[in-house]
């Protein structure tokens, strides 16, 4: 189930009214926030936000090679930052990130736990938020022309290559990004890079139209996987794990973010910062 809000927690055709924090998401419900890396405008609004970050992730903007790129790696962090204070009293600035041992970003000077994943392609940056622990996003500009069949015999299972091979050519690419979006989501979410394999599980498509694990790698767990389609072009899956119990549905939050929103946000909890 799909519902879809502004970044302060309104329905998208109600007008938008500050608050100081959205509540974290239950178990089985998950927020999805998404963001146009061009939506924090011209080359004076992106210095006046490069100014905003600490001196380490600014050098890692600058490093980046293209305008392009640059652009993308400070959304990102503006992002990030953004959303996490959508959730936790604090100035955005001052959020201290750390990678754990399997790679996982995670907030290292959080008052209370936030679980979260980021994603991005092309010009489109999505976060997940939920209350799991296991919790992994991927977004996939749906539009892009590959060699489909070369990479899926390189690196779907055998069952998920024939899928895709017997599929009308028209098809192809649709069923392509499908499977690899679901399989980026769910290593995100267990914490692994593409090193372990994408052809290490399967998925496959249940009598209902929806995507599931073929086996299940642990019997305590189980796995949500949803496919969605907020912006044109582009294909985000969202993948993650309740360890207590199995949910009927995962229910889905969807907040969008501009420049402008972003901005109020900023200068909400720089003044009430502790």
């Amino acid at each position: 189930m799909l519902y879809r809000y502004d970044l302060y927690g309104n329905t998208m055709n109600s007008e938008p009214s500050v608050t100081h924090t959205i509540h974290q998401p239950d178990n089985g419900t998950a927020h999805l926030w998404l963001l146009r890396a061009s939506d924090l405008g011209n080359h004076t609004s992106q210095q006046n936000w490069l100014d905003r970050l600490p001196l380490e992730e600014r050098r890692r903007v600058l490093r980046m090679k293209t305008p392009e790129d640059q652009l993308q790696m400070l959304a990102t962090r503006i992002f990030i930052r953004s959303v996490i204070s959508a959730y936790l009293e604090g100035n955005p600035g001052d959020w201290l990130f750390d990678v754990s041992s399997s790679g996982r970003p995670y907030l290292a000077n959080a008052p209370q736990p936030l679980h979260f994943n980021i994603s991005h392609s092309g010009d489109l940056l999505v976060c997940v938020v939920a209350g799991a622990q296991h919790i992994g996003v991927d977004v996939e500009d749906s539009t892009v022309t590959r060699d489909f069949l070369r990479l899926a015999k390189r690196f779907f299972s055998a069952d998920e290559y024939r899928w895709v091979e017997q599929q009308p050519a028209a098809k192809q690419q649709t069923c392509f990004y499908t499977l690899w979006n679901l399989k980026e989501s769910h290593l995100k979410a267990k914490g692994l890079g593409l090193s372990k394999g994408l052809d290490t599980y399967c998925f496959r498509q249940d009598n209902n139209g929806n995507y599931q694990l073929s086996t299940q790698p642990d019997a305590s767990e189980h796995w949500q996987h949803c496919l969605l389609s907020e912006e044109p072009g582009y294909q985000i899956a969202i993948s993650q794990c309740n360890a207590n119990q199995p949910l009927s549905a995962m229910q889905i939050e969807t907040y969008r973010m501009n420049s402008e929103r972003i901005r109020s946000l900023w200068c909400l909890k720089t003044m009430i910062r502790p």
